[in-house]
């Protein structure tokens, strides 16, 4: 069956990237979190011209915390602070514009009130500057300043900041490559209770790399950042109840794991249930239209693996109804995705001219892209054959100028 244990480092950085989001700030100031406090007077003192008055009003509006909801208002009020050199209204600002609807989202304005919080001193708006450089949203991408802003944030103890400054160090994005210090972060981020790092952490257990292999601390791991809704640290540990590491084989468990990482979003999960279904392990029987339900949904959400093993089933129509146009459309995905199974399968098609004009010219570089990682030199061999026949066939028809 295949592993679905995280293969690389490369994937942390790509698990990272995509969870640790723009975090907000909430300023320490003798005037009461909203919710606690009388919003009437709270707005006398923020129309009076009282800085912090005026932020935590935004706050307010943004959390809907005594009032009712309004990120227009939350704009409003933080702008008129982050213009007085409120920090913390400037790095909230610039989140709003980062993240908030149509009407309120700029990002070029976000990269610009998030670089004014980020000189007047706001770790969280220097965390969010170093990754908007790394991305290139709103401002021109520059790596290394990307990495700089990260650094510096992480220096000052921000555990986003030193979550994803691990990130680039373990892929070498803008920094070199260190995967040593890629774990120190991690682990550091971790025991500040970033969730998201807690999950890196366990991977790094589980995956045995810079450090030895240890599976129960991987588990531990795993379940801290699971009781904050990680929906990743769900399908890493039910990895391990499938693989019975660190925990007695239990398939039933990996599979009710799988499934709550599934329904939260996580495309592997979504992929390893699909494969729970299609397989029959840990379910009551197979059921083909269910797995294709999963990597439908892994598909939709980018995974070429997920693509590939959907245009399997259409492809045969096992289970589901056949559609071949529709499985050489996924195999296509899946094979643009890196898939050498897809690759390898339109490569098939179109040498036969099944589903898609016959074209040797693009199996072969099909099946050269497939090579990578696996042993395709029998095909390619018959595809040498099959254009040489091609060519004398072609030469034979034409007519002769003599």
């Amino acid at each position: 069956m295949f592993r679905k244990t995280l293969s690389s480092l490369m994937f942390l950085a790509a698990l990272l990237l995509a969870t640790v989001t723009a975090p907000q700030s909430f300023s320490p100031s003798p005037i009461q979190k909203p919710s606690r406090v009388n919003i009437t007077k709270l707005a006398e003192k923020a129309n009076s011209g009282n800085i912090e008055a005026q932020f935590q009003l935004g706050l307010a509006y943004q959390l809907g915390n005594g009032v009712e909801r309004s990120l227009e208002e939350a704009r409003s009020w933080y702008w008129k602070a982050a213009n007085k050199g409120n920090a913390a209204a400037q790095n909230n600002l610039a989140y709003l514009f980062e993240n908030g609807p149509e009407g309120i989202k700029d990002t070029g304005e976000a990269a610009k009130w998030y670089k004014r919080a980020a000189l007047d001193g706001n770790l969280a708006a220097a965390a969010n500057l170093g990754r908007l450089y790394l991305t290139g949203q709103g401002i021109g991408k520059d790596e290394a300043e990307g990495a700089r802003w990260l650094r510096k944030a992480a220096d000052a103890g921000d555990p986003r900041a030193m979550a994803e400054l691990g990130v680039i160090c373990a892929s070498g994005q803008g920094v070199p490559k260190d995967p040593r210090e890629a774990f120190n972060l991690t682990r550091k981020a971790a025991e500040k209770h970033l969730p998201e790092a807690q999950a890196n952490l366990a991977f790094f257990y589980a995956r045995g790399e810079v450090v030895s292999a240890d599976f129960k601390k991987a588990r531990k791991w795993y379940l801290e950042a699971i009781a904050s809704g990680v929906a990743e640290a769900e399908f890493g540990l039910g990895v391990l109840y499938e693989e019975g590491k660190g925990v007695k084989p239990d398939i039933g468990e990996a599979v009710r794991l799988y499934r709550s990482a599934a329904e939260h979003g996580f495309v592997r999960g979504q992929e390893a249930l699909g494969e729970m279904y299609e397989t029959g392990q840990g379910v009551v029987q197979a059921d083909i239209s269910e797995a294709a339900k999963w990597y439908r949904r892994a598909f939709e959400g980018g995974d070429g693996t997920s693509a590939a093993r959907l245009a399997n089933l259409l492809f045969q129509g096992k289970g589901i109804p056949q559609n071949v146009p529709e499985a050489v459309k996924l195999w296509t995905f899946a094979a643009d995705h890196g898939s050498a199974g897809a690759q390898w399968n339109l490569a098939q098609l179109y040498m036969s001219g099944t589903g898609v004009p016959r074209d040797l010219s693009k199996a072969r570089a099909l099946l050269n892209l497939a090579s990578a990682k696996m042993d395709v030199s029998k095909q390619l061999k018959a595809l040498e054959s099959e254009t040489a026949v091609q060519k004398a066939v072609t030469a034979a028809s034409q007519p002769n100028k003599d």
